[in-house]
């Protein structure tokens, strides 16, 4: 048994040292760790997929490496800061999450779950390339849980919500600020109100708004009250 423990001792020994084998072995394992997590942004059809995660995640370990390498073997050994590089591998790889960001016309961001993933990969591939193995794979396991799982509790959360994005039809201007006055009394607030479409004061307005009840209401119920109110022709979600 002795052996045995003393053989995995010398192993993990020898992977946490910078070498030819660690070098290699810390290498496959970024690419795995981000072939895993570029597997789900893939399948959803994402910008950044399999290969894209995979080589962030690469040259974040590659970086946090070179930076080992330059404090234990370049001339004066030990002088150096380790973390340095790595410090600003977190700091760039925003330039590769806002690419995957896209702001719709009706002012739907998507993409931010993909730039997370690219930022995380990165910290991965940073763990990986310092030696912290078990880090980086309980990380990788966390984050492929949060992929598969959280889209549950988005859902419970998006049906107890009581904020809206919302496309309303007014008679006309008049009408449209009465009928907001009188939700506000009601406990519905309109905000963030961007005018679609209005032809002239007398005649219909489209906006484009967000509504909020101040008390939890069943969606059904927040909109049925809306759209009883004097004055609005249509209310519908975005």
């Amino acid at each position: 048994m002795g052996g045995i423990l003393g053989a995995c001792n010398a192993i993990s020994d020898y992977l946490h040292t910078l070498n030819m084998g660690s070098t290699l072995f810390r290498l496959i394992l970024a690419m795995f760790l981000g072939c895993l997590i570029g597997i789900d942004r893939g399948m959803k059809k994402r910008v950044a997929g399999v290969k894209t995660h995979m080589i962030v995640c690469m040259g974040a370990t590659l970086v946090m490496m070179t930076g080992d390498f330059i404090h234990v073997y370049s001339n004066g050994a030990g002088i150096g800061d380790t973390a340095r590089l790595g410090a600003q591998v977190v700091s760039g790889i925003g330039f590769l999450g806002v690419g995957t960001i896209i702001v719709t016309g009706q002012r739907h961001v998507s993409g931010l779950t993909t730039a997370a993933s690219l930022w995380t990969s990165a910290c991965i591939g940073l763990a990986v390339g310092i030696g912290f193995y078990s880090g980086a794979i309980f990380t990788t396991l966390g984050l492929i849980l949060v992929f598969k799982y959280a889209k549950y509790i988005e859902v419970y959360v998006e049906e107890h919500s009581n904020t809206y994005d919302v496309y309303m039809e007014f008679e006309n201007e008049d009408k449209m600020s009465m009928a907001i006055k009188k939700l506000r009394e009601e406990d519905i607030l309109i905000s963030n109100v961007v005018i679609i479409k209005k032809r002239s004061k007398t005649q219909s307005v489209v906006i484009q708004a967000t509504m909020e009840a101040a008390k939890w209401k069943a969606r059904h119920t927040v909109f049925r009250e809306v759209r009883q109110q004097e004055g609005v022709i249509s209310v519908e979600e975005i």
